[in-house]
């Protein structure tokens, strides 16, 4: 299975992505940048991390995202 996840366009914090849709999201908390795979609940990004779903951060907190394209 060769499928990797790409993205598609990658938006700014002016838009955000649908709730509960898999995106990328480039992330700072505390000055520090981060990469993660997560969606949008509401005001939040929440990721799932072993079994887990966990809030990471609020949403600006976004630096940019885009949809996960598994073409």
């Amino acid at each position: 299975m060769n499928n990797k996840p790409i993205c598609g366009k990658w938006h700014g914090n002016d838009v955000m992505p649908v709730e509960e849709e898999s995106c990328v999201f480039k992330i700072s908390v505390d000055d520090n940048e981060e990469v993660l795979i997560g969606y949008r609940r509401k005001n939040e990004i929440i990721i799932k991390l072993n079994g887990y779903l966990d809030c990471v951060c609020d949403t600006d907190a976004i630096i940019s995202w885009c949809y996960i394209d598994l073409n």
